[in-house]
């Protein structure tokens, strides 16, 4: 078995205060990482740190952008054990995005069908938590756990092999990280 982590985030950003009043969670944002030391984070969002759009297929770090300009952001890690064959899915997958980035786009427009609980796809859009339900999905990690489009980024608070690690800001996970 092998263990991945999912950082669930909430920002003082506008984006992010829109997407919590809207969903009624706790966090607005989800990002993967393979590691436990959290150095490389992937999800979809801002491709720069001032401006919202465009966003689409980004690493993300505890140290720069968003999270690196904030220290009283409020942030939870889930662990979730899973598979080695699962882990090697999940790792080509996310490499293989990397490598393609530019085929992917923010799937910005779907976030309205999915505040009325509407279903919508459109073909290499995600938002995060789309992106992070395929990503899990597709390597077998998980089953699916609705329509990707509906999927919020506290679902994945309710998996059944998810182990909250940590709660707090993000200033103490900085700190917490190297003995996580």
């Amino acid at each position: 078995m092998k263990k991945i982590y999912l950082v669930l985030t909430k920002s003082d950003t506008i984006a992010s205060k829109v997407i919590s009043g809207i969903t009624k969670g706790e966090y607005s944002h989800v990002s993967i990482s393979l590691d436990s030391k959290f150095k490389y984070m992937y999800s979809f969002g801002r491709k720069y740190k001032y401006a919202m759009l465009p966003g689409g297929f980004i690493h993300e770090s505890l140290y720069r952008g968003v999270m690196g300009d904030s220290n009283t952001m409020r942030c939870a890690v889930y662990e979730l054990e899973i598979t080695k064959a699962s882990y090697h899915k999940l790792k080509w997958l996310l490499n293989y995005m990397d490598e393609n980035k530019g085929l992917y786009r923010y799937n910005a427009f779907g976030l309205l069908p999915s505040m009325f609980n509407m279903e919508y796809e459109r073909e290499n859009y995600f938002f995060c938590s789309e992106f992070v339900h395929y990503a899990l999905v597709s390597s077998g990690a998980i089953e699916s756990l609705k329509h990707p489009s509906l999927v919020r980024p506290m679902d994945f608070c309710e998996l059944p092999m998810a182990k909250q690690i940590f709660k707090g800001e993000i200033s103490q996970l900085r700190t917490l990280q190297i003995t996580i």
